[in-house]
């Protein structure tokens, strides 16, 4: 993988660490991950093993660089993959689930999943697993920089992009990059909502 001091780099499986730090540290604070793990403590070994066995195969791992350190990182899905993981990888993301927020929390992440993939386009679509961008380099405008090569992407092909946004502060984000919500979803008691958002492709527009 390119180390270079700032800029975009596709991530390969070198990557990955770097990426499931940043996301997890990104995602540290997010009420709906954290009600359906039951702590933030698995987080980065989950997005790790989704990176590794799901998006970098099927998709796409970036990292931003700014300043000489990783500031931003996501993983999306191209259009027409699955998300389902393999059998192994589950078996260890689990047994980590368990062991920090206990069976309840394998029992919300099972009946999460399956009611995300309900709610997923039937039509062909670029899913934006997740992004993030490391508190102390907010407010910068990396998050738009971040996602600039999957929104040309998307563009190029005339496909629309798809999201689950779990914080109310990223919606005017989102929306400025196109995204509309289509639907607030009620993950369970005591959490706060999710967001389904959906942009349309641009033609003849920069992202």
């Amino acid at each position: 993988m390119d180390r270079n001091d700032s800029g975009i780099i596709e991530a390969d499986t070198a990557g990955i660490p770097r990426i499931a730090a940043v996301l997890a540290e990104g995602f540290a604070d997010d009420a709906v991950m954290n009600w359906t793990l039951g702590s933030p403590r698995p987080q980065k070994l989950m997005f790790a093993q989704l990176a590794r066995h799901v998006y970098l195969p099927r998709g796409a791992g970036q990292l931003l660089r700014h300043g000489g350190e990783d500031a931003a990182a996501c993983l999306w899905l191209r259009e027409g993959q699955s998300r389902d993981l393999p059998l192994w990888p589950t078996v260890r993301v689990a047994a980590a689930v368990t062991r920090h927020g206990g069976p309840g929390a394998v029992l919300r992440t099972l009946g999460m999943e399956s009611r995300m993939d309900r709610k997923h386009p039937a039509f062909p679509h670029v899913y934006l697993f997740a992004v993030a961008v490391r508190p102390g380099f907010q407010g910068r405008g990396l998050g738009k920089k971040m996602l600039a090569p999957m929104l040309a992407y998307c563009d190029a092909r005339g496909l629309p992009a798809y999201l689950e946004n779990s914080k109310a502060r990223n919606l005017p984000f989102y929306r400025g990059l196109g995204f509309e919500v289509i639907e607030e979803l009620d993950p369970g008691p005591g959490c706060s909502p999710l967001w389904l958002m959906l942009r349309q492709a641009r033609e003849g527009r920069p992202s």
